[in-house]
């Protein structure tokens, strides 16, 4: 048997007869995700002769994904692919215990988008349009975008929605989205939207749907359905405490005291206290991916891994030579298995800052063209994976060696000298500073000349390799601009200088 179903974002807003009781607007919600799915109500009621036709089951369950990686109109503010890709890794963690792993769907594992109305959406028109005009057939479809309506993530319409801001290392956005995804309900199911005074006993419904008691009495018809998660309605962000439950004390409708257990991945606990679903929460997804999602069961062995030692022999550059520092290409040899390359350039020896830091898709060369200095030594460096195995897991890692230099400079001075002027504009009085690097040690003439042309300061100076700090003094210039040139048999590098009052 096979139940479809397309669970609206969220409930129309009906008001409880309780003067405890108030609205919560749907912009405090972190996940847009509410009540339960037709799907999961026909499950729970025939859970029990599943599990009896089935028995223990622990084989594992491979689940493929497409990323959709949603940016500007003008092709700006896209999630990068390395931070996703780290994202499942982290998520097929929290699955683990579930045996359910997630990969990306080989040949489509990744599509970007460039539109602004989706990037930061509401539901309607944005995302609904977003999902029906970009959803693939047999597939997890993987949106991530900067505002999805307001929440960290939803599940809808057969896809999951998730926030950058919510993306970050170490969140359970991911998993907890898949999980709605998969049929899982919030343990507090039924107090989205709604404040409550705590110190109060709960009552005994809530809009007609049972609050779950601490006796287990009502647990397979109340909350989330699920007896061996404890009752919660705390239906905001909340902080655990060492325990790993919540530091609000609530009451349920019998006045018996409980705090929420924090450690369940779909509640609101913070990321660093949720950490796994339920016996009865796995069943439930394992029998969603059995019955109503059939179709992502593509494979029922796992797919090659890329060898964790195993080390992409770099091509060029790699031997510090020189390269022109706006327009480097970097070209490294195919690993067997791989298709997915992740590149980064960073200061020698540690590389840090990166400079770039990129993940690729079936390529083994790429040219950078913007934001690497000048007259720098560089490292660089590749790790190879693929769609399946997704971790940056290679400790076998080759590094490459390069300097970046202005190689179609106009003298040779540019070529072997970098020079950056500030502050500029400066006030009269507050000298300003040319800081200068260079290759090698060498003597030059410092001039500053008015609009006119009119010479105004001249010296010699030394430079050292490496950097340099020249100051140059403004207290007899007036307000106006200025030109400062370093001279030597080998060229000369111009800068302009505004002075202010």
């Amino acid at each position: 048997m096979q139940i479809k179903h397309y669970l609206l974002p969220f409930l129309l807003i009906l008001f409880y007869q309780n003067t405890a009781f108030a609205q919560k607007p749907l912009s405090d919600r972190l996940c847009g995700y509410t009540g339960k799915s037709p799907w999961l109500e026909w499950y729970q009621h025939h859970r029990h002769e599943l599990a009896q036709e089935r028995g223990v089951d622990t084989t594992w369950l491979y689940v493929p994904m497409t990323l959709h990686l949603v940016g500007t109109d003008q092709g700006t503010g896209h999630f990068k692919l390395e931070q996703a890709l780290r994202a499942v890794c982290e998520m097929n963690e929290q699955f683990a215990e579930a045996h359910i792993r997630f990969y990306l769907l080989p040949g489509d594992p990744v599509r970007y988008h460039n539109n602004s109305s989706w990037y930061d959406h509401e539901f309607y028109p944005g995302g609904d349009e977003m999902i029906n005009e970009n959803h693939l057939d047999g597939r997890m479809n993987t949106f991530v975008v900067a505002n999805p309506a307001g929440n960290c993530g939803y599940s809808w319409q057969d896809a999951i929605v998730l926030g950058t801001n919510c993306s970050t290392a170490g969140n359970t956005t991911w998993a907890h989205e898949a999980g709605h995804h998969l049929s899982l309900p919030h343990p507090f199911s039924g107090w989205e939207g709604f404040e409550w005074d705590y110190s109060e006993p709960a009552p005994e419904e809530i809009d007609d749907h049972l609050v779950e008691k601490t006796d287990s009495s009502n647990c397979y018809l109340a909350g989330d359905g699920f007896c061996d998660t404890r009752p919660d309605y705390l239906n905001y962000r909340w902080v655990c405490d060492a325990n790993k439950e919540s530091n609000v004390l609530q009451l349920d409708p019998n006045g018996v005291e409980f705090r929420s257990d924090a450690t369940l991945i779909m509640g609101y606990a913070l990321d660093e206290c949720a950490s796994r679903f339920s016996p009865e929460q796995i069943e439930a997804m394992r029998s969603n991916l059995y019955f109503e999602h059939a179709e992502y069961l593509q494979i029922t062995e796992p797919l090659q891994d890329v060898p964790d030692d195993i080390a992409v022999e770099l091509v060029s550059p790699i031997d510090s030579q020189n390269v022109q520092f706006n327009n480097i290409t970097l070209t490294w040899n195919p690993v067997p298995g791989a298709t997915l390359y992740n590149v980064e350039v960073g200061l020698a020896p540690g590389f840090s800052p990166k400079f770039y830091n990129q993940t690729l898709y079936n390529t083994t060369s790429v040219t950078i063209s913007s934001g690497i200095p000048n007259n720098r030594v560089l490292k660089w460096r590749v790790r190879a994976f693929n769609e399946w195995d997704v971790c940056h897991t290679n400790t076998n890692v080759q590094t490459g060696i390069f300097k970046t230099k202005n190689l179609s400079a106009t003298n040779d001075l540019e070529q072997i000298v970098v020079a950056e002027l500030s502050p500029n504009p400066v006030a009269a009085g507050i000298p300003a500073i040319l800081s200068v690097t260079s290759d090698e040690y060498m003597d030059a003439v410092l001039s500053v000349s008015d609009a006119s042309g009119r010479l105004c300061v001249t010296r010699e100076v030394r430079l050292t390799p490496g950097e340099n700090r020249l100051d140059i003094a403004t207290d007899g210039l007036s307000a106006g601009f200025y030109v400062v040139t370093m001279r030597n048999e080998k060229g000369a590098l111009v800068k302009r200088l505004a002075v202010t009052e």
